[in-house]
């Protein structure tokens, strides 16, 4: 009798323990669970902030349109846009036959000419339709000699990524022509890591954007070749894809955002809602009619 109430007594003894183990057992598996569900749901804040509109800095594309005018690289554009606040222009410039720095994005409004052979004395005569003035290198530096808080944004439009690189060379010459430092003034488009490589070692200026338009990269691959400090922002089109949109954050943790070139108020409200500093708009009404 006393060895059977020693067996029952190891039997309970036994149960208990393996009682205790499981339940130890199923604790660890627990937390185990519920620290790889918390690692699975906290991944990194992808979030973007949108902006509003009105938050916008506005690059005023080709010098701003007259109506419906647009791709006018005009002089007359600049005192009415200035008057009305805006203090960021940019303008297609290209070299004369001789090398001089003239205005046009692909010769509209201009008529019949040969801008690839043009001297600098003959584009000086022309005009735009409705009597206006292509913008060229004596007013640019007139210009921000008179206005020093404008900032001009720099669309090289040469056939190669060595002349686009000698449009931006012209303007550091320019600074020794005049005796007056446009390094702060200027804000040169970088298109590819092969122009970056030959600007950075010829030019100067405190400031550069990345266009995400004449050679395509991956998010990854402009934070790789455009890590420098100066290059400022990213200017990207508003059609960008989705696999593009979806990698912007990481853009935005270190340069700024900026969006070619909305065509309706509501690619303007687009580009706010996906984190946009700023914007090239052709006419400022989009940003009033938002």
């Amino acid at each position: 009798m006393k060895n059977f109430k020693k067996i029952i007594c190891a039997f309970v003894s036994f149960a208990l323990f393996m009682c205790l183990v499981s339940c130890a057992s199923d604790k660890i598996t627990s937390t185990s669970q519920s620290t790889e569900q918390i690692t699975t749901i906290a991944p990194k804040d992808t979030s973007i902030v949108p902006k509003d509109t009105s938050e916008l800095i506005v690059f005023l594309h080709a010098g701003g349109s007259v109506g419906d005018i647009t791709h006018l690289n005009a002089q007359e554009t600049f005192a009415y846009y200035y008057k009305l606040g805006y203090r960021y222009f940019e303008y297609d410039l290209r070299l004369s036959s001789e090398g001089r720095l003239i205005a046009s994005h692909a010769g509209e409004h201009l008529g019949e000419v040969d801008l690839d052979n043009i001297t600098y004395e003959e584009f000086k005569d022309l005009r735009l339709e409705n009597g206006y003035t292509p913008a060229n290198e004596e007013w640019i530096m007139e210009t921000l000699m008179a206005y020093p808080d404008v900032r001009i944004i720099v669309d090289a439009k040469m056939d190669s990524t060595e002349g686009d690189a000698a449009v931006l060379k012209r303007l550091e010459d320019l600074e020794a022509i005049y005796g007056y430092d446009i390094s702060e003034n200027i804000i040169p488009e970088i298109f590819s890591v092969e122009m970056w490589d030959i600007v950075k070692e010829t030019t100067t200026f405190d400031k550069y954007l990345f266009s995400h338009y004449k050679v395509y990269y991956t998010v990854s691959m402009i934070l790789e070749y455009f890590s420098d400090s100066r290059i400022w922002g990213v200017s990207i089109p508003i059609y960008a894809d989705s696999d593009f949109r979806s990698q912007i954050y990481r853009l935005k943790e270190t340069k700024l955002l900026f969006v070619f070139t909305p065509l309706t108020a509501e690619d303007v409200l687009d580009a706010a809602t996906m984190g946009a500093d700023g914007v090239y708009l052709d006419s400022i009404d989009l940003i009033h009619n938002v």
